[in-house]
């Protein structure tokens, strides 16, 4: 099965970082609202086997559900199950972070995303993209975070 990672180092701290995760479904809508029109758990709400449902601005969405959580290694792992890159042929998609300290006011993101099927000759575009929009939400989470200090 392919893999691509993705790496980001950022401003804030991992135990900050970290903290964030459990507001994402209010904070990313705000801070993305040119892309993502509303987040929001439709089982759970953000315990493993949560799924929580993202409808992007356009008017696609996805249906994601919460299948790795290991708090000890601040890392959390998604499956997509309907919508987003399914839409595009492809039969898995599982999307991973990990948040690393690098010292008490930065840390690094370290993102892994496993695929099956989909139009292979294309999966470079979709890895690319991939990693501009990871770029874009987690830098624009970053500036969200450095204006809210008192947030997670």
């Amino acid at each position: 099965m392919p893999v691509f990672s993705h790496e980001l180092e950022t401003g804030i701290s991992g135990a900050k970082f970290w903290a964030s995760v459990k507001d994402h479904t209010a904070i990313f809508p705000k801070i993305m609202s040119e892309d993502i029109a509303s987040m929001k758990f439709e089982q759970g709400a953000g315990e493993l086997g949560s799924v929580r449902v993202t409808k992007f601005a356009p008017g696609s969405q996805v249906k994601e559900k919460l299948v790795g959580l290991q708090p000890q290694k601040l890392c959390v792992t998604w499956a997509e199950i309907e919508g987003g890159h399914l839409r595009h042929g492809f039969s898995k998609w599982i999307f991973s972070y990990q948040v690393v300290a690098i010292d008490d006011t930065k840390c690094k993101l370290k993102f892994n995303v496993e695929f099956d099927g989909g139009d292979l000759d294309n999966s470079e575009g979709f890895m690319e993209d991939t990693k501009r929009y990871l770029t874009k939400a987690f830098k624009a989470l970053e500036q969200y975070l450095k204006q809210n200090p008192s947030t997670a």
